[in-house]
């Protein structure tokens, strides 16, 4: 592909090969990427004196990992600060923490929620956690590949842009 453009004195005109290294695979689909990474949710269900404290999983897919470096245009680094953020497109499992406690039991399999203090995996993992103990432990154990929820962000609007965030700041 020959590529032309304006200089000072005239007019260049370079030629760039097209191979598989200079055209990502997604970029030939038409699709991008971006929505690609699965993760884990814990969901930290406290009791409701009726039902003891449980730890229910899901894993999320449809989601975009983003970590918090700022950075400037000019290829410096600003800030880095440690916050996450779970961008996930897979609104058709996502309950809101009242619907999903409404939902009867064997529902909850195919669904999830998220609300502060529950912990996201970032990935996709088979851990059970049944107790408090077993739910610490996982925290311990995957603390430098995943986070504790501090704030949950809504945006379901029945558009195509619809999202739930699921952050760590």
């Amino acid at each position: 592909m020959k590529v032309g453009f304006n200089v000072k004195y005239g007019y260049n005109e370079i030629e760039i090969p097209i191979t598989e290294k200079t055209v990502p695979k997604f970029q030939k689909s038409g699709m991008t990427n971006l929505f690609s990474s699965r993760v884990t949710i814990y969901n930290d269900i406290p009791s409701d004196g009726v039902n003891p404290r449980r730890f229910d999983r899901f894993v999320i897919d449809l989601c975009n990992i983003q970590k918090g470096i700022l950075q400037n245009a000019d290829g410096t680094i600003e800030k880095v600060a440690n916050a996450q953020t779970i961008i996930t497109k897979d609104i058709k499992h996502y309950k809101t923490p009242l619907e999903y406690a409404l939902l009867p039991a064997d529902m909850k399999e195919n669904y999830f929620t998220a609300n502060v203090n529950d912990f996201v995996v970032l990935a996709e993992v088979e851990d059970v956690v049944t107790t408090s103990r077993e739910f610490q432990d996982l925290q311990s154990k995957y603390k430098n590949n995943g986070f504790s929820v501090t704030a949950v962000n809504e945006y379901i609007h029945g558009m195509a842009v619809d999202n739930v965030q699921i952050i760590h700041a």
